[in-house]
């Protein structure tokens, strides 16, 4: 067992915590090494690794999974389980809206909110415009006129900063004492990881661009250091059995034509179970300043 000691680099509070590691090598370099808390809830890459996002493309791209995950409905499913935050929301920002598809959902459902984005992706940068009032590509602009919004979301964004607590303040800037922020993350209870013991997918699902992998118990405990308090956790599973089965009987993402038809009308009953388990792929985090 090797036991990790350089801490430095780690947020606070887990760099108190007791390490030792996980697996060596990772989807995008065979020698970075995932390291584990003792509690299970918390993983890092080490080196941790810093990414240029100008040209980033999300992982799904690179592998043609688009239309795979479209039929997944995992913006709709996501906006079912957070839709009573949004009923007296007045102005919402979101922090890398990428094409603007949940904002556009939102627009559609909620057309009296003000909708405002950050990203600074130019390739998508048309497609998210259609659906907001503003659009930023960094957090200059608003902390400079002082701009607060009732909502801010991040959807798979602080898997990917290397130094939250300074990410985190500056959020805290964009808030009033009622705002409410919304986090989506990867979590590291996801199923094929925590109970299925998977070894293809823990090797596809660690990578570069997630310097730090959270998990529902985790993640308030970063937030709540940072000066936030919880006001919910919801366990979010975005893939199903159909997506699991591939991966445990073929070890590759996507889905099976087959397997759907044979278990698709399973798929539901699996999901519910996995979320009331708390054994997730995914977790939301809703909470406000303390």
């Amino acid at each position: 067992m090797t036991v990790f000691m350089d801490a430095s680099k780690i947020p606070k509070p887990f760099r108190d915590d007791k390490f030792e590691i996980l697996q060596k090598g990772v989807y995008d370099d065979e020698n970075a090494e995932v390291y584990i808390n003792q509690q299970k809830n918390f993983s890092f890459i080490y080196p941790v690794p810093v990414i240029d996002y100008f040209d980033y493309q999300p992982r799904f791209k690179k592998l043609n999974l688009g239309d795979y995950r479209k039929q997944l409905n995992v913006i709709e499913r996501r906006l079912e389980r957070i839709k009573n935050y949004l009923t007296s929301c007045k102005t919402l920002l979101e922090i890398g809206a990428g094409n603007g598809a949940f904002l556009e959902l939102v627009k559609k459902n909620y057309p009296t909110i003000e909708l405002s984005s950050v990203d600074k992706d130019k390739s998508t940068e048309e497609q998210r415009k259609k659906n907001t009032t503003y659009d930023y590509d960094n957090f200059d602009s608003i902390l400079k006129n002082g701009q607060k919004y009732d909502i801010v979301c991040l959807f798979h964004v602080l898997e990917h900063i290397v130094d939250p607590a300074v990410f985190l303040a500056d959020l805290e800037r964009m808030m009033h004492q009622n705002s409410l922020l919304i986090i989506e993350v990867p979590s590291l209870f996801d199923p094929l990881i925590s109970f299925f013991k998977c070894k293809p997918y823990s090797k596809f699902y660690f990578q570069l661009q997630h310097p730090f992998v959270y998990s529902q118990e985790s993640l308030p405990r970063m937030l709540e250091v940072n000066g936030f308090k919880t006001t919910e956790i919801v366990n979010y599973q975005r893939y199903g059995l159909e997506n699991h089965l591939n991966w445990l009987s073929c070890g590759k993402p996507g889905g099976d034509a087959g397997m759907k038809e044979i278990f698709g009308e399973l798929e539901g009953v699996y999901v519910e179970k996995l979320e009331k388990s708390g054994k997730t792929d995914t977790v939301i985090w809703v909470g406000k300043l303390i």
